[in-house]
């Protein structure tokens, strides 16, 4: 899979693992717009001025990782297509003792997990296999402390059809301010 890599500052720091969603939305959307230390924005008129540092960016917290996954999304190229949220789940799995063998430095740090919309369907399923891991293994490889999913899209098919009902239910959207709705 492919996937940047910002360490914090602080070498204790915990480490966080971002991811979009999609299914297939790479996590470079939340590098470069949302959460990463760097910015998509023109400065000037050269090619080179379209990045930018930004001093709002979790660096400063976590040492964060932005990951284009499963495999097929974004810049992550590889065999085979996976079709289900086990496949899904062991490739995670594997990457991420990966990320460990390359990384011994962050092994048994406090693990969190973030991302949004479809990431609220595969944060469960893998911080669950990340729990079965560890008691497979008997310790506590992955030390996740949390999954945090900013938007999930978690039931599509409920999401799309009951979307009025938020600003309804917040009195955002009613009759005074919405007459040729409320005429229908």
């Amino acid at each position: 899979m492919f996937y940047w890599l910002f360490p914090a500052a602080d070498e204790n720091a915990p480490l966080t693992i971002w991811l979009n969603g999609g299914p297939g939305a790479s996590s470079i959307f939340g590098n470069f717009l949302e959460v990463g230390p760097m910015r998509i924005s023109r400065t000037g008129t050269g090619v080179d001025d379209f990045l930018v540092n930004t001093v709002d960016s979790w660096v400063s917290l976590t040492h964060l990782v932005f990951i284009d996954q499963p495999v097929g999304t974004g810049f992550s190229w590889g065999e085979p297509l996976l079709t289900t949220m086990e496949e899904t789940s062991t490739e995670f799995i594997y990457f991420m003792q990966q990320l460990f063998t390359m990384y011994p430095e962050f092994v048994g740090h406090d693990l969190y997990f973030t991302g949004e919309s479809y990431a609220g369907k595969y944060m469960p399923a893998y911080s669950y296999a990340m729990l079965l891991h560890n008691t497979s293994v008997g310790s506590t490889y992955f030390n996740l402390k949390a999954s945090l999913c900013g938007d999930p899209y978690t039931a599509p098919v409920t999401q799309r059809t009951h979307m009025h009902i938020v600003p309804e239910a917040l009195n955002i959207l009613d009759d005074s301010n919405m007459p040729q709705i409320a005429a229908l």
